[in-house]
């Protein structure tokens, strides 16, 4: 037992113990720095760590976010030259949507040191007492705006290249050589300022121009020399109907022009004859070629009416006439070209005539008078100028209109017409009203609809009770429409004393019933007679004839098959009584009787 104290001194003594004692304050030493260490950068970014060469040692995330906000903002105002020889151009960074990834630096900051595993993260906050770390900044540039702007510098620089080609020169193929053109390289250009707007470095950027060759070389349009010098070696004749036009070397070589075609993957210059240089001498030639277009057309026997068929005509093609002296150009013999043509149609087609509808008579109408020499040839003309006439559905037919002016120029002739009350006179077209009434008792059987019809001043006996139609110049009128769903076709002849208009369409099937009322409203005629001593004892002339006062009414109903009215019309006639005038001689005692 006395022997412990002695043993315990001797083993505080050795060696062995001071160094277990000596590591054990190191690891304490150590643990405590770990500790405040921790302590002291606590959600903080750890000592000698920097964002883009900004020191964030000791900063909370807050803090760091502001720090690197400042820098950024700084850094917008920072703008990149862009320069081209004597050219400059300023980019901001805002003018290409650059921004910068704040958040995500500060986080990769805070994250540095705290990462790893416990000892990994121990060494890596050594090594930043003594070295540090300074981390990117990272940012990203708006590709569409960068393009943008850069499109708009490489449209101010860009100089396209001019391939090499042939030009006529006094009637000489000439070889024009290629010049080289220049483009900004904006691939280059792109990489360049995205790497410095994310850096933040404002400085001066020479813009990278690159070489643009011609697609074309000379040596390329040898075969095309050689083809636009046969094209130019000889005439050329066009024919057409037995007739036929020259084109000399002279006139080819005016209308020739080059252009660039692909062959086989390669841009190859080609001459031709270029058909819109072409056009004004094609436009000398064009009228001897054409072949009418025959409208078709409309024949009836009285009770039917048919469709003649249209005929195509033919007209000169441009283009394919060019195409075919192009062809003919590249021979060294044969070179007769016949024109090309192409069919056109005529303006009222087949087709178009048959969907018209006209085939059916929906009446006719003839009223005779022999009358004067000069009324039937106003009769005559009349009823050519009032016939032939196609109406569409809602067509209005105005007779004054379509008759047109009555004169001497237009073939009518003086014959008597009513000038005024009870007066009868010579006047140009006198007579016409035969062929006004004839046509509206045609419209009247056929039940279509009547706008405006006037009895004459005058009783005409022979016209129908009721059914007369005048028609004077600017004033009284007779005027029908078409109020069926197809065209209708107004047929008129005449040879001066007979006068049928028949007219034709769809039969609808309407049918028309119609009254004429007895003579009412009569007053007999007055008689005057004058004394005139010029004229021998007993003899008596009548000097103005009269008419007795009368009136009557046409009541005409248009219906359906299934008896619907469709019209129906009362038709006024009214004349006045005109007094008859007689001279007598002084042997007779005038009176004046009622």
């Amino acid at each position: 037992m006395d022997e412990q104290p002695s043993i315990k001194k001797r083993r505080i003594g050795t060696p062995g113990f001071w160094i277990l004692l000596a590591v054990g304050a190191v690891i304490a030493v150590c643990v405590l720095a770990i500790l405040v260490d921790s302590v002291v950068y606590y959600n903080k970014v750890h000592a000698g760590i920097s964002v883009s060469g900004l020191d964030l040692g000791g900063q909370t995330k807050g803090q760091a976010t502001a720090s690197l906000t400042n820098l950024v903002d700084q850094s917008r105002n920072s703008p990149l030259t862009l320069k081209a020889g004597a050219k400059t151009w300023t980019v901001m960074p805002a003018q290409v949507g650059t921004t910068m990834d704040v958040q995500g630096a500060v986080k990769a900051a805070l994250a540095f040191s705290r990462e790893r595993n416990f000892l990994s993260d121990v060494i890596t906050r050594f090594k930043l007492y003594f070295s540090g770390e300074n981390l990117p900044l990272n940012g990203t540039v708006d590709s569409a705006k960068l393009n943008a702007v850069l499109g708009g510098i490489a449209t101010q620089l860009d100089v396209a290249p001019v391939n090499a080609g042939l030009s006529i020169e006094n009637g000489q193929i000439k070889v024009v050589e290629g010049v080289n053109g220049r483009a900004v390289d904006r691939a280059t250009l792109a990489k360049q300022l995205t790497a410095l707007l994310v850096s933040r470095r404002g400085t001066t950027v020479a813009i990278p121009i690159v070489t643009k060759e011609p697609a074309v070389q000379a040596q390329d349009n040898q075969a095309a020399q050689q083809q636009a010098e046969t094209m130019i070696g000889a005439p050329i004749t066009l024919a057409s109907h037995g007739k036929t036009w020259t084109l000399t070397p002279e006139q080819i070589v005016s209308y020739m022009g080059f252009k660039s075609q692909d062959e086989n993957g390669v841009s190859t210059l080609v001459p031709y004859i270029d058909d819109t240089k072409l056009a004004a001498f094609l436009d000398t030639v064009a009228p001897d070629v054409v072949v009418k277009a025959k409208d078709a057309s409309f024949q009836n026997d009285g009770t039917k009416a048919w469709v003649v068929p249209g005929v195509n005509g033919e007209v000169l093609d441009p283009v394919a006439t060019a195409a075919a002296i192009n062809a003919a150009a590249l021979k060294t013999s044969d070179r007769t070209v016949e024109v090309a043509v192409q069919s056109s149609q005529p303006k009222l087609t087949t087709a178009a005539a048959q969907a018209m509808g006209i085939k059916d008579k929906l009446s006719s109408f003839t009223l005779s008078y022999v009358g004067s020499p000069n009324r039937q040839v106003n009769v005559r003309i009349t009823a050519r100028y009032a016939s032939n006439v196609f109406m569409a559905p809602g067509d209005i037919y105005n007779a004054d209109k379509q008759i047109g002016p009555r004169t001497a120029a237009r073939g009518y002739k003086l014959a008597p017409g009513i000038t005024g009350p009870n007066t009868l006179e010579d006047v140009l077209g006198g007579g016409i009203c035969q062929v006004s009434t004839t046509l509206f008792n045609a419209v009247f059987f056929a039940g279509l609809n009547v706008v405006e019809r006037h009895n004459h001043s005058i009783y005409i006996n022979h016209y129908p009770k009721g059914r007369d139609a005048t028609v004077t110049a600017g004033g009284k009128n007779m005027r029908f429409s078409n109020d069926t769903q197809h065209y209708i076709w107004i047929v008129g002849k005449s040879n001066g004393i007979t006068t049928t208009f028949t007219i034709y369409g769809t039969n609808e099937h309407r049918k028309v019933t119609y009254t004429t009322s007895a003579f009412y409203n009569v007053r007999p005629m007055a008689k005057i007679t004058v004394l005139d001593p010029s004229l021998p004892a007993g003899k008596s002339v009548v000097v103005q004839a009269g008419q007795s006062g009368r009136a009557c009414t046409v009541v005409r109903t248009v219906t359906t098959p299934d008896g619907t009215v469709i019209h129906k019309n009362t038709f006024n006639s009214v004349w006045d009584m005109y007094p008859e005038t007689v001279l007598v001689g002084p042997a007779t005692t005038s009176t004046t009787k009622p």
